[in-house]
Order: structure tokens, then C-alpha cells, then sequence
């Protein structure tokens, strides 16, 4: 494998580490938005927070965003991995050349 190669792999396996990441950290605050979503809906309407969001639209805002997060992060990676398939397909070992 080509220096060149190894580099690009290098830096697209960082760059797919950190869209998981960030992947962990959205569905993590979709799971918080979720949990203040079924919170607010189990509240009476003098509990605390009922007082802190206006409407259940908002908790319904917040969660639809985390998704479009989810889903552009998501798409990132899917054309990472293919960049990192075209870099591995161009590459031959010498062992798999002997089944040619």
C-alpha cells in the first residue's frame, strides 16, 4: 500500500471515529429530549416542568432536530465508508494476487 493511501485511510478512520461520536452524542440528547417529553406529559400542570416549556411543541421541536442531526451525521459516514472502500479496493495484497 502506497504511503499516500495509508494516510487517507488514516484520516478517513479518524474522521469516521469522530462522526460516531458525535452520532453517540446526539442520540444521547434525542434520549434526554425524549425523557423531558414523557416527563411533561405524565406532570400535572403546577409541576416544574410544565412551567419550563410553554408547550409539548417544543419538546417535539427539540426531538425532530436531534433526528436531522442523527440523519446528516449518518449520511457523513455512509460516504466516508465508501471513500474508504474505493482507497481499499485500489489496494492488492501480494497473497491475493496469488488466486488470480
Amino acid at each position: 500500500m502506497k504511503l499516500t493511501h495509508q494516510s487517507k485511510q488514516l484520516k478517513l478512520h479518524q474522521k469516521a471515529t469522530c462522526l460516531l461520536e458525535l452520532l453517540k452524542k446526539a442520540q444521547s440528547r434525542q434520549s434526554h429530549w425524549e425523557q423531558e417529553l414523557y416527563n411533561y406529559r405524565a406532570a400535572s400542570w403546577d409541576q416544574t416542568i410544565k412551567l419550563m416549556y410553554s408547550s409539548e411543541n417544543e419538546l417535539l421541536i427539540m426531538i425532530a432536530r436531534m433526528n436531522d442531526i442523527q440523519k446528516r451525521i449518518l449520511r457523513s459516514y455512509h460516504w466516508l465508508i465508501l471513500d474508504l472502500y474505493e482507497i481499499t479496493e485500489d489496494f492488492l495484497l501480494p497473497i491475493n494476487l496469488l488466486h488470480f
